[in-house]
């Protein structure tokens, strides 16, 4: 749900109230943060900039440093712009780039938002990402970048049983049937072949050979390849299940890695998202997702208290703001705006998964290896004040 013309001006005056004067008022400024969309905050940092002449990003960075800085930050900009400016950051070392920030961006993703990607960097840097990863990365890591930024997935080309039978001995001649893998036909086959039919490809080649493709990976390669593989391999398997698994890497981490659980909290706070997340999340671990977060350690409680307003949880003990505005009133006012489902892109709805009745299916590998398969199926079952249909999500086991 996008917010008026007066909530979007009332919002920027309560923004720039928190940091007006000596020092910032921190607990009010979590808590617009914290309640705000990433629709809602695209409305907002457009609005505020043209009111005051100077972006919310640069006002928050004047004001606040550190992991709360780096978060406030983050949900300051578009998610677009935050994921451009991790390949810039990534790419201003010395030497070799930091490959951690390039695949969070670069692999797995779809066509649309790899274009998206290259086109924002290129207008806001004056310089095309292609250009960057040439410059800074080397080997097969180089050529795997630049083969995601081709934006060249089939996205919908119809697959045959024989292309599937020819993609698994491709596969199976290039890696354990030779003593040195082949990471460019891996590379061309991860990259360019249509996610569904990586996942048939998958399965036939373990019914096939009796092994996992994620297996041969695991063996026949090493390094960063071999990681990046992996995440090919997750991703087209069931790509929230892959993002699941990494918020459960962040959040268990020491806090050295903290700075994973705040990139992936700004990426993925879209509501729709994180409630696919959420329910892959309590259904392949013993702790909900929740509960996980009240039992990790952060660095700062500001920065936490962010953390949980944006990933839509409640705290043990409530943060402190106004005494006649309780926390879960800020929680409630989110929701799942349907209009900001996303399947495919991260960054672009997919209007044909708010039709009535399309049923889109994911499958789900749960840690003893069995496969299951969850239906989300969209109905019709209200009308709004407008006459506008209202989806629902029936999932569906």
């Amino acid at each position: 749900m996008l917010l008026s013309q007066s909530e979007v001006n009332k919002t920027i005056e309560e923004l720039r109230a928190t940091m007006k004067g000596l020092g910032t008022n921190e607990k009010k400024l979590i808590k617009i943060l914290g309640s705000k969309t990433p629709k809602q905050m695209s409305q907002i940092i457009s609005r505020y900039q043209l009111n005051y002449g100077r972006t919310l990003y640069n006002h928050i960075d004047g004001e606040i440093h550190g992991s709360f800085g780096s978060i406030c930050k983050g949900v300051s900009v578009p998610i677009l712009e935050f994921d451009c400016d991790l390949i810039y950051e990534a790419c201003e070392k010395t030497f070799t780039a930091n490959y951690t920030y390039l695949t969070e961006v670069l692999v797995g993703r779809t066509n649309h938002d790899i274009k998206a990607i290259k086109t924002y960097y290129e207008d806001k840097y004056k310089e095309k990402v292609e250009n960057v990863i040439n410059q800074k990365c080397y080997g097969c890591m180089r050529k795997l970048y630049l083969t995601c930024l081709e934006a060249k997935r089939e996205e919908t080309k119809i697959y045959t049983e024989e292309d599937i039978n020819n993609d698994v001995n491709t596969l199976y001649q290039a890696t354990e049937a030779k003593w040195n893998a082949s990471e460019k036909v891996v590379t061309d086959i991860l990259c360019h072949r249509q996610f569904q039919h990586l996942r048939n490809v998958f399965f036939a080649y373990q019914n096939k050979y009796r092994k996992s493709f994620s297996y041969v990976v695991e063996n026949k390669f090493t390094g960063p390849i071999k990681r990046n593989f992996i995440i090919l391999v997750k991703s087209a398997m069931n790509r929230y299940q892959y993002i699941a698994e990494q918020f459960h890497t962040a959040i268990n981490s020491n806090s050295i890695k903290r700075t994973k659980l705040i990139r992936y909290t700004v990426r993925y706070r879209t509501p729709a998202i994180l409630e696919l997340i959420k329910e892959i999340y309590n259904s392949n671990y013993e702790k909900t997702f929740g509960e996980e977060l009240n039992a990790a350690a952060y660095v700062d409680n500001r920065t936490r208290d962010l953390i949980f307003l944006l990933l839509n949880e409640k705290k043990r003990k409530f943060l402190d703001v106004d005494a006649d505005e309780h926390d879960d009133n800020v929680v409630r006012s989110r929701g799942i705006p349907m209009d900001a489902y996303e399947t495919d892109s991260e960054y672009e709805d997919d209007d044909d998964n708010e039709k009535e009745g399309v049923v889109d299916e994911i499958q789900i590998v749960r840690e003893n290896g069995d496969i299951e398969t969850i239906q989300i199926v969209n109905e019709v079952v209200e009308e709004d004040e407008n006459n506008d249909k209202v989806i629902k999500q029936a999932k569906e086991e």
